[in-house]
């Protein structure tokens, strides 16, 4: 039985956003992230925008065992004819971290990618120095791609992005 459960994103997700999406400490390392606080209106309608968007699939992540909110997760950009699209996934809290929620939940995701989605590749971009995320996506069988060189300016500084990524053929549960 997985850790997680994975439940479609709705406008009641909006509060248990709040408490991480303008925290730096968890946020730091997502390239997104613009530095500049989100409202409760301005988190309300991405949420509005996402669910009604043709191109991404968002969901809430909760533990299984309580439904306990623990993050989102989803696969954005999705290009259709290509059958490509970027893979997202954070927890929410520090304290659940490392703990295998986030495994749990891109493995659900990475299902309804190259299953229902019908995707033939997800990919995703990290800072080159994140180190804790490259080696969870590497144990999942991602597969690195490239260094695109001084991808993002963040925090006063220029920072390389490594690209990595997976093919329907190499996910264990993948049935396109």
């Amino acid at each position: 039985m997985s850790l997680v459960r994975l439940r479609p994103l709705a406008e009641t997700d909006v509060d248990n956003i709040l408490t991480w999406v303008n925290d730096p400490a968890i946020v730091g390392n997502i390239a997104a992230f613009s530095g500049h606080a989100f409202t409760r209106d301005q988190e309300l309608a991405y949420i509005r925008r996402t669910i009604a968007s043709p191109s991404d699939r968002v969901w809430s992540i909760e533990e299984a065992a309580t439904g306990r909110y623990l993050g989102q997760c989803g696969v954005h950009q999705i290009h259709d004819r290509s059958k490509v699209g970027r893979l997202a996934c954070i927890i929410a809290a520090k304290g659940d971290m490392g703990r295998g929620f986030g495994s749990a939940a891109i493995r659900a995701t990475l299902d309804h990618a190259f299953g229902p989605l019908g995707l033939h590749k997800t990919w995703l971009m990290i800072f080159r120095t994140n180190e804790r995320s490259h080696r969870t996506y590497a144990r999942l069988g991602f597969v690195e791609e490239g260094v695109l060189r001084e991808e993002y300016f963040h925090d006063g500084a220029w920072h390389d992005m490594l690209r990595m990524s997976m093919l329907a053929r190499e996910w264990p549960t993948a049935t396109a």
